[in-house]
């Protein structure tokens, strides 16, 4: 018996067993259903891995560089990173995460939004005397 690191293909079976499971337990849902679910959840995996793999391939000087070009350098924060780049790929590929899955999206969704609600405060605090004068 080997033991250590599972293959690409050993990986993916495991996974698509895991939530064929899951989708088993929802009797309430047609096949139809459950194929649809299987394969939102599986396209999310997908680029959830994909966005890791690139994060991680990154330095760190490009990550800043990335922040910089986009002129929001003053948000990051390399301990929220990941959080931030998996609530984008959670917004790009929505379906139906668990209760758990779905409190730990909604609290990275609320790092990116902070961090646009800061942008915004940070300018009217510029100008807001002037507007209310």
């Amino acid at each position: 018996m080997k033991i250590g690191p599972m293959s690409k293909a050993a990986r993916t079976a495991a996974a698509v067993r895991d939530l064929l499971a899951l989708l088993a337990k929802a009797t309430h849902l047609t096949d139809q259903q459950k194929l649809a679910r299987l394969q939102e959840r599986l396209a999310f995996s997908k680029a959830v891995r994909a966005d890791i793999e690139c994060y991680s391939a990154m330095e760190e000087e490009e990550v800043v560089e990335e922040y910089r070009r986009a002129g929001k350098l003053h948000n990051y924060d390399q301990d929220k990173e990941w959080k931030k780049r998996f609530a984008r790929v959670a917004k790009l590929h929505p379906c139906h995460w668990g209760k758990q899955m779905m409190a730990d999206i909604q609290e990275y969704t609320y790092y990116l939004e902070e961090d646009e609600d800061d942008f915004k405060i940070g300018l009217y605090s510029l100008i807001g005397d002037e507007i209310l004068g």
